[in-house]
């Protein structure tokens, strides 16, 4: 009956493992001279404690990592104003076409590292769950709208028309975050204006009897625009948001365009 407890306490402290996702708390072993019983409650309150500290170098390395990258972004900012600033100067003073071309490169390569950086440092804070998340039943059409009035002039500039379908009397909700919802929209905008702007044209529509938002451009596809400026951790960012809401964006991109359809899961 001795033996039979003592084995009984062992299988039911591992059952509390497998069925609450954690780690049990060390069983009790008989100090001097061990058993089998023992050496077994020996060997799994070892295994325990090494589960135990992986974990813990696992978050350190984690919170590490973060603090990093918050760091890099934050340091980098400086010589990167700085170079713009001798690109500005230099912009003014007389030189051939060639160096004209040189100095436009050098300011959009200057340009797509601050947005890879700005696109890193916000999806380290999204999956470190660093950034606040409040769902509450948001009106889409009002969200969408909104959105698009605070980018048109950004569109209007880049010489992009813009067709917008909004409803004007029908809506519909979902339970999302509304700054999280808006920034994905930022996130899709953005996304046009860095690499489809060359097709100038960009359709926005809301579809209230499917519950969909629907951005499309014409621009050269992603494969073809490579998004080298940080839009494939902005699109990760992008997912990731949208799962935490349960949602998702189905994306269909060719030499033609790209076209992002947001729904539900």
């Amino acid at each position: 009956m001795r033996l039979h407890k003592r084995l009984t306490r062992l299988q039911e402290v591992m059952s509390f493992s497998a069925n609450n996702n954690s780690f049990p708390k060390p069983i009790s072993v008989q100090t001097g001279r061990l058993d089998e019983i023992d050496q077994l409650g020996s060997s799994f309150n070892w295994m325990i404690q090494q589960l135990e500290d992986s974990r813990k170098r696992e978050y350190e390395e984690e919170l590490l990592r973060h603090r990093l990258i918050a760091n890099l972004s934050h340091d980098l900012r400086t010589p990167l104003t700085i170079l713009r600033g001798h690109i500005t100067r230099l912009n003014k003073e007389s030189m051939s076409s060639e160096g004209q071309d040189s100095l436009a490169e050098m300011n959009h390569t200057i340009t797509r590292v601050g947005n890879l950086m700005d696109d890193l440092l916000s999806y380290t804070l999204l999956t470190s769950e660093k950034h606040p998340f409040h769902p509450t039943s948001t009106d889409i059409v009002r969200l969408v709208r909104a959105s698009v009035a605070e980018w048109y002039p950004a569109f209007e500039e880049k010489e992009i028309q813009l067709d917008v379908d909004l409803p004007t009397v029908k809506t519909f909700y979902w339970e999302a975050d509304p700054k999280w919802m808006k920034r994905v929209l930022d996130n899709l905008f953005q996304n046009i204006l860095r690499h489809a702007a060359e097709g100038k044209y960009t359709n926005i529509v809301v579809d209230v009897e499917k519950e969909l938002i629907i951005v499309a451009d014409r621009g050269p596809g992603m494969d073809n625009s490579s998004y080298e400026g940080g839009s494939g951790i902005g699109l990760s960012a992008l997912n990731h948001m949208l799962k935490k809401m349960k949602l998702k964006a189905d994306f269909t991109s060719n030499e033609n365009g790209t076209r992002v359809a947001i729904g539900r899961a």
